[in-house]
């Protein structure tokens, strides 16, 4: 009951520390910030119902991983026993958390040392400071055989210590990616001796959360929104300036075929020798590229392009 009690105050001594009581304590995750940056409401009730809400929801955490670091140590009485674990762990729900961590641990009931791998799962609230049950399982070699194994030497005397054990503590988000844990487990051994004992850990997981960017105004958002909003961004400016584009060219177009239509409608216009059809020089237009041009092909080996009457080099054809 006592060891109930101090995880409950330390809980609540790091929320006193790292400002819990602020509504903004997640601000430095992107899902969070995506969630509440918005500004507040203009009515009171609901501006402090999203503030008292936004103070504990940690829902923001699913599907994020996180490393672990972390010591523990028993009580001292019935089997003196302390170590170390460094992992990961990862949020599945809300809810659910699990733990994989190399570990290691002086156990003077099987009076040796051992390292081998601890894994947990935790079931706690969703909130920022969660209390929780879980239960897990560590199983180990002694150290000298993994030196020995290091060191490319057969080992004597091989021993090895497995536990199971359950679980309760609390956890208290420092902030939108830190998390600090408070537990107290009932470790039972394989060990011949003191098999049983309590073993209460105190540990920290960084790093939780996608990554996020700092725009202009100061957003954070993960790195696929910032391209997919710096695409947005540029098709956008390349729609307007193909519009731009598409209405001078379509201008340019007009000017040209009024152009053609005055010259065509002058009686004092003179034609080129020896080309029928040619086509009076214009700029290139943007049409041109959605409307290619058709390929000129030559005229049939059984016809002739005559010049026409009154030219210079006509000729009046033969008559039978």
């Amino acid at each position: 009951m006592r060891g109930c009690h101090l995880l409950f105050w330390i809980g609540w001594l790091a929320v006193a520390a790292s400002g819990c009581f602020s509504s903004k304590w997640a601000m430095d995750h992107a899902d969070y910030r995506e969630k509440y940056e918005r500004p507040y409401s203009g009515n009171d009730f609901k501006k402090w119902n999203r503030m008292a809400r936004q103070m504990v929801d940690a829902r923001h955490v699913a599907n994020d991983t996180g490393y672990y670091i972390g010591g523990a140590g028993s009580n001292f009485r019935q089997n003196p026993a302390g170590g170390a674990e460094v992992g990961v762990t990862n949020y599945t729900r809300p809810w659910l958390s699990t733990k994989l961590a190399f570990a290691g641990q002086v156990n003077s009931g099987a009076q040796d040392a051992f390292a081998g791998v601890n894994t947990a799962v935790h079931v706690s609230t969703p909130t920022r400071v969660a209390p929780f049950i879980g239960a897990g399982l560590f199983g180990g070699v002694d150290v000298a055989t993994v030196i020995d194994s290091l060191n490319d030497e057969e080992s004597t005397n091989t021993r090895f210590l497995g536990a199971v054990y359950p679980e309760a503590g609390v956890h208290v988000w420092l902030n939108g990616r830190t998390r600090l844990s408070a537990s107290a487990s009932y470790w039972m051994t394989t060990s011949s001796h003191d098999r049983e004992f309590w073993y209460y850990g105190l540990g920290v997981t960084f790093g939780f959360g996608p990554d996020g960017r700092t725009t202009e105004s100061g957003e954070l958002i993960r790195e696929e929104e910032f391209v997919n909003r710096w695409l947005d961004e540029r098709e956008q400016g390349g729609t307007r300036n193909s519009a731009i584009s598409l209405t001078a060219g379509l201008a340019e177009e007009t000017d040209n075929k009024q152009g053609a239509s005055r010259s065509d409608e002058s009686p004092d216009r003179e034609t080129d020798t020896g080309q029928i059809g040619q086509e009076e020089p214009r700029s290139p237009s943007i049409l041109d590229g959605v409307f290619p041009k058709p390929p000129l092909l030559p005229p049939p080996p059984s016809s002739r392009v005559l010049p026409p009457v009154g030219s210079p080099v006509y000729v009046e054809p033969p008559t039978d």
